[in-house]
């Protein structure tokens, strides 16, 4: 009998040591990043998804981590209901303060010398935001993405069942979410497309 009870705790040990340790594989948030500075300007590139990122500055301008912008596309549907969003409605430097004429302003420039940048959709926004690290937000690796912060981010996709409404991302909470498209929030531009992306979980 003491020998079976021997065999069995070393067969349980045996397991307990071939089991991987959730904290030995590495967070693809961590690897999977790099970051370039061109023309003065840091973008930050996911060798996964093949997508390139705008990064965020401290400073006042253009790029400033602090703009807000409202929802806006001057090409959406309008008549007696108004698809297109409310324009200028945030608070910012170097442009007015939507979508829209964000990204018009941005590709003036030529942000790290390209001129295709555009609002991510939400799979793609998805994709940066590393859930992981929600019980210390924002939840993104903030080595890559410094000055970002732990609130909503607008996407490029606007709410099918509801004229005056659009997605945004949340880093502090992680996860999508409808809202107004007058309200003001944070924007972070992308260019390029993507190689593989996984689905935002509904």
């Amino acid at each position: 009998m003491k020998a079976l009870t021997l065999i069995l705790t070393l067969s349980c040990l045996a397991l307990v040591s071939c089991t991987p340790n959730p904290g030995d594989t590495p967070n693809p948030h961590d690897t999977k990043f790099t970051a370039s500075e061109i023309a003065g300007e840091t973008c930050v590139f996911d060798t996964s998804t093949q997508l390139l990122w705008q990064s965020k500055s401290p400073d006042a301008g253009l790029n400033s981590a602090a703009n807000t912008y409202s929802w806006f596309a001057p090409d959406e549907d309008f008549g007696e209901l108004d698809y297109r969003g409310v324009e200028d409605g945030g608070v910012c430097y170097g442009s007015a303060c939507d979508i829209w004429h964000y990204v018009e302003a941005v590709n003036l420039v030529g942000l790290c010398g390209f001129n295709d940048w555009r609002m991510p959709n939400k799979d793609e926004i998805y994709s940066i935001s590393d859930l992981s690290r929600a019980d210390s937000p924002p939840t993104i690796n903030t080595a890559f993405f410094p000055n970002t912060r732990a609130a909503e981010y607008w996407t490029a996709n606007d709410y099918s069942f509801q004229w005056d409404a659009a997605w945004a991302w949340n880093f502090e909470l992680g996860h999508d979410r409808v809202d107004w498209k007058k309200e003001a929030k944070f924007v972070r531009l992308v260019r390029g497309s993507a190689r593989s992306l996984e689905s935002v979980k509904e």
